[in-house]
């Protein structure tokens, strides 16, 4: 996937109609006495992240323009040191709104040495939206990541479905330099036909990919899939090599984050982020 200057550059002049653009950077380290601080902070345009009271270290990503359409742009970097421990999650869902041209671009680089969850808040496709998201993580050879991504095709509350549209997600992984984990999905055009598919959701309207990769990630795949029982959705959990990945197929959004609750706990040793909860 070409960066976002290069992608932009590339739409002609007419489909350029970005509304918002936002740039996150944040980089944690241990102290002395081993407890994460703060070490630098960065945000410009509608991108925001706020570090509430609490115990641990614990960013919240805001995007104050209120949605995403096409043209527009979040950037996020979060760079986690050595002995470092950091959660870093989203104010609120993130809404992705019709686009009359262009695609929404999410990108997100992660930089990890210690231990990252990574746990944004659902992403909610509207019908016509454009969305393309991007995951690239570099991790030490010891290092701990939890990231889970879940999306929500169309406000399922509301009856809506997303007959046309765009979803592209791609994930890139590496561990000591090297490749050890892609993921790429695309849907395009009628989307609820297509999550119709057994082979795609089986008429599930929401999903979500979890990557767990530690020290441990072989050793909890049985737990893992004993929650996954439990919760009323479709899913399946793999694990090999250091990593463990699980799928989550759900009816709809509220169905899919009770699902997920547990399974985060459980994956990280603490309750989910405050504003999960809010």
């Amino acid at each position: 996937m070409p960066d976002a200057a290069s992608h932009l550059a590339a739409q002609p002049p007419a489909s350029r109609l970005q509304r918002l653009e936002g740039r996150v950077v944040l980089g944690v380290k241990a102290d002395a006495d081993g407890v994460t601080r703060l070490d630098r902070l960065y945000q410009s345009g509608s991108a925001r992240l706020r570090l509430p009271k609490g115990p641990g270290l614990e960013g919240v990503l805001i995007n104050t323009g209120g949605g995403l359409t096409g043209g527009d742009l979040l950037e996020t970097e979060v760079i986690v040191a050595a002995g470092a421990r950091a959660t870093v999650t989203t104010q609120a869902a993130e809404k992705v709104y019709r686009a009359s041209a262009g695609e929404a671009l999410v990108l997100n680089r992660l930089s990890v040495a210690g231990r990252l969850d990574w746990l944004p808040q659902e992403t909610i496709l509207f019908d016509g939206a454009r969305l393309c998201r991007r995951l690239e993580v570099e991790l030490a050879s010891d290092a701990t990541l939890l990231a889970v991504e879940a999306t929500v095709f169309g406000r399922t509350a509301r009856g809506e479905r997303v007959t046309h549209g765009l979803f592209r997600d791609d994930w890139r992984v590496r561990r000591g330099g090297r490749l050890v984990y892609a993921d790429a999905v695309r849907l395009e055009g009628d989307i609820d036909a297509q999550l119709a598919r057994a082979a795609v959701a089986g008429g599930g309207r929401a999903v979500a990919s979890c990557l767990y990769m530690a020290a441990d990630a072989e050793a909890r795949v049985e737990a893992v899939r004993d929650l996954l029982r439990a919760g009323d959705v479709k899913a399946g959990a793999s694990a090999w090599n250091g990593l463990l990945v699980l799928r989550l197929v759900a009816p709809d959004g509220q169905t899919l984050l009770r699902a997920l609750t547990p399974l985060i706990e459980f994956l990280r040793g603490m309750p989910v982020p405050r504003v999960w909860r809010c």
